[in-house]
């Protein structure tokens, strides 16, 4: 597949928020329901009634010693997540979330620009988005030099997609993102995070505002395989982009990358 031939993107928007990691303390099934309850059918409705909240998207990855879940918002641009409407959402949270967000410490939290996004050439015509039921979400420090960053987009999307295609028949789709630290500290400050405190970047530190700090950037790859399936091609060992991404300046000692099961898409 040559690159010409690829997708456009199937995100909708160009600037997504995502929240991941686990959720412990949860052991009772009964309880955990109830969050899942409150998460999906108040929280999602909430956000997506928002300007700018265009799809929102919830994943789950069970693990011996607790629940992880993983939510993406799909929205217009990065201003969707520093809005008057958005800031006053998080300050003025429901009794729900205020009971429900405690159990959240352990989270991560980013808004991120989309720097790219690709989709298989099959999905050409596709007008509205798409999304796979499987997703793998790595994260990792990108080089510091823009030249650099430039030519290692380049190669995510160019070079690196085809092969991934031709290597895995249930991919999907593609998205390269970039953290932004504005955008998300104004979020992660507010009101219903009070009790909060977000995983900081592997990066972050009294030097992370510097202009020699490396930005985190994460690679999203979309699957039709659902979660676990035996016949998956791409698993949690699954190392395809390592040798790529370590060779455009990555350190990938410090690379993560975790699987998660899609069970709910809402659109706004």
């Amino acid at each position: 597949m040559s690159p010409s031939t690829a997708g456009p993107s199937l995100l909708r928007g160009s600037a997504v928020l995502i929240i991941w990691g686990g959720v412990p303390g949860y052991e009772d099934a009964k309880r955990e329901r109830d969050l899942n309850d409150w998460w999906t059918y108040e929280h999602l409705p909430e956000r997506l009634a928002l300007p700018g909240f265009q799809r929102t998207r919830r994943y789950y990855r069970p693990s011996p010693s607790n629940s992880n879940y993983m939510v993406l918002y799909e929205v217009s641009s990065l201003a969707a997540l520093t809005s008057p409407e958005y800031m006053h959402a998080l300050n003025n949270p429901t009794p729900g979330t205020r009971q429900y967000m405690r159990v959240m410490s352990s989270l991560s939290r980013s808004a991120c620009r989309v720097l790219a996004s690709v989709s298989r050439p099959e999905f050409a015509s596709c007008r509205v988005g798409g999304a796979g039921g499987m997703l793998a979400h790595m994260v990792f420090d990108a080089p510091v030099a823009a030249d650099r960053r430039a030519v290692l987009t380049d190669w995510l999307s160019r070079d690196a997609w085809p092969t991934l295609c031709a290597k895995h028949s249930s991919l999907l789709a593609m998205h390269v993102l970039e953290h932004d630290e504005a955008a998300t500290s104004s979020g992660s400050s507010t009101k219903s995070y009070d009790e909060v405190n977000f995983k900081k970047k592997k990066n972050e530190g009294p030097e992370s505002s510097s202009p020699e700090a490396p930005p985190q950037w994460m690679v999203l790859l979309e699957f039709t395989d659902p979660f676990g399936a035996p016949f998956a091609s791409y698993d949690h060992n699954s190392d395809d982009l390592r040798q790529g991404l370590a060779d455009h300046g990555v350190d990938v000692s410090k690379l993560t990358q975790e699987l998660f099961g899609l069970f709910v898409v809402m659109e706004e």
